[in-house]
């Protein structure tokens, strides 16, 4: 089950405020990104959950293949492991996942897109810095009710700003509302980013 295999950060906030769900980058943990939920959003209660595969010895949500692809298997199957997590620790520490801003970096970003195209998940409002597209989806859902802000940087080596732009028509194509921001950086998180991400959360907190 999800509550034995997890490992979980919690941090209490104002219950009457949307709680955050952090998804770290690879290599990460649960508690990587609780000082930026914390500035996107300081009465936030925070829940982080820690991809539970190991590849070259990073932490990850989903595996590549022998050839640097990735594992669409192991994305499936883990994504599904991930939502019976977030349902387990959700109710477990009374956090609102129809209210919950997921809070997705680099790995972490791309379960949570895959998520709304593949899985639909309860959560419905997410930051996601510097995503990328995982593998096409043949029919989209109905996002009408999702929206999010994601980032991507010009010098990223990870994440072609091809790719970004496709993942961003996918979404736009299932009609959910979308603010990007794009800056001149690599595959790091930086200052205008983070300004931006928080006058977008402040404005989708209720």
């Amino acid at each position: 089950m999800a509550n034995e295999q997890a490992h979980v950060f919690f941090k209490s906030g104002d219950p009457a405020v949307a709680p955050i769900l952090m998804l770290h980058g690879t290599g990460g943990d649960e508690e990587d990104l609780s000082k930026i939920a914390s500035y996107l959003s300081p009465s936030s209660p925070q829940l982080g959950i820690r991809g539970h595969l190991i590849e070259n010895g990073q932490t990850r949500y989903f595996n590549h293949t022998e050839d640097g692809g990735f594992d669409l298997e192991s994305l499936d199957s883990e994504t599904d492991w991930l939502l019976e997590a977030i349902d387990t620790y959700s109710e477990q520490y009374h956090l609102n996942q129809e209210k919950m801003i997921v809070v997705g970096y680099s790995n972490g970003a791309n379960v949570a897109a895959y998520a709304w195209l593949a899985k639909h998940p309860l959560f419905k409002k997410s930051v996601l810095f510097h995503p990328m597209v995982l593998t096409q989806v043949t029919t989209l859902p109905d996002l009408s009710n999702v929206s999010l802000w994601a980032s991507h940087g010009a010098q990223d080596p990870i994440v072609s700003k091809t790719n970004f732009d496709e993942l961003m028509q996918t979404l736009d194509t299932a009609h959910a509302d979308i603010s990007i921001f794009e800056h001149e950086q690599s595959h790091n998180i930086n200052e205008p980013e983070l300004v931006s991400a928080k006058a977008w959360v402040t404005a989708h907190l209720n």
